[in-house]
């Protein structure tokens, strides 16, 4: 007897995304950075990171650290790394946080909805919140 498994499989195209930053792979940013549209990391990024009007696209070997905060989603096949060595990073977005079988992550995340898939391992904080329809957090 087999067991069937259901496969999910998440497509990124930026084109329709609304993805037009991006992080090379072989590229270091440190730092404060306000993006307009989505983002795509495939380098390393750390500091406080601002995403409005597209997702967080966190590649396989893309690395982030920091202050991460976007008002679309975030697709986290990559690694987040603590801030320091007692302080987990922070990312919070308003729309769902696709947790991937590639992610490793020592970080809090917070986000409107969860979807982990088998493998993702996180050391730290998941948080689901409420948003009004103009993205603002809904306090219980």
């Amino acid at each position: 007897m087999t067991e069937e498994i259901d496969i999910e499989t998440i497509v990124i195209d930026p084109q329709a995304m609304n993805i037009v930053n991006r992080v090379a792979p072989g590229c270091r940013q440190s730092g404060v950075f306000h993006c307009q549209g989505g983002l795509m990391v495939e380098g390393s990024m750390e500091g406080e990171i601002e995403i409005v009007g597209g997702p967080l696209v966190l590649m396989p070997e893309g690395v982030i650290a920091g202050r991460i905060s976007g008002d679309g989603q975030a697709y986290l096949f990559g690694t987040i790394r603590a801030r320091s060595a007692n302080e987990p990073s922070v990312l919070e977005v308003a729309g769902e946080a696709f947790l991937t079988q590639t992610l490793r992550a020592r970080a809090n995340i917070t986000a409107g909805a969860i979807r982990s898939y088998q493998g993702a391992q996180v050391d730290g904080r998941i948080d689901t919140v409420r948003r009004s329809g103009d993205g603002k957090r809904l306090d219980p």
